[in-house]
C-alpha cells in the first residue's frame, strides 16, 4: 500500500510542463520577487520542449504590479538569461535600501529624489499705525 502512494504522488511530482503550464505560474501577493523566479526557474527546468522565448514572456505575464515589472517592461532585455539575472539585482538593490532605513522613505516610486519641501513663506507683519492726522 505504501509504495502504491508513493508511486502515484512521485508520477505527479515529477511530470513535465508546457509552456501553458509556466503562463499559469504568478508571483503571489506577499511573495518575494526572488522566491518566484526561483520557482519559476524551476518549473522552467522541468519543460524541456519550450524555448527561451516562451519562458521569457511567460516570466514577465506572472510578474505582478511593481516597479520590476516596469523595469522589465521598459528595458531591451531580449534573452532569457538577461532577464532572469535582474531579478538578483533587483533584490540586492531591495535589501540595500531597506537597510538605510528612513532614508527610502525619500524616494518615490521610481527611485528619483523627491522635490525638496520649500519653507514657507513668513507671513506679512501688519503693524497697526494711528492714521495721520
Amino acid at each position: 500500500m505504501k509504495q502504491t502512494f508513493l508511486d502515484h504522488f512521485m508520477i505527479q511530482t515529477d511530470r513535465l510542463y508546457t509552456a501553458d503550464n509556466l503562463y499559469m505560474l504568478q508571483q503571489g501577493k506577499d511573495e518575494p520577487l526572488r522566491e518566484y523566479a526561483a520557482h519559476f526557474s524551476h518549473e522552467y527546468s522541468r519543460c524541456p520542449e519550450i524555448d527561451d522565448r516562451a519562458a521569457f514572456d511567460a516570466f514577465k505575464s506572472g510578474i505582478r504590479e511593481s516597479n520590476f515589472r516596469y523595469m522589465v517592461h521598459s528595458n531591451p532585455w531580449n534573452t532569457y538569461a538577461e532577464l532572469m539575472k535582474q531579478p538578483t539585482v533587483h533584490t540586492k538593490a531591495e535589501y540595500f535600501n531597506s537597510k538605510r532605513g528612513s532614508a527610502t522613505f525619500a524616494r518615490n516610486t521610481f527611485g528619483d529624489p523627491l522635490p525638496t519641501s520649500v519653507p514657507t513663506p513668513a507671513l506679512p507683519q501688519h503693524s497697526a499705525q494711528p492714521p495721520s492726522t
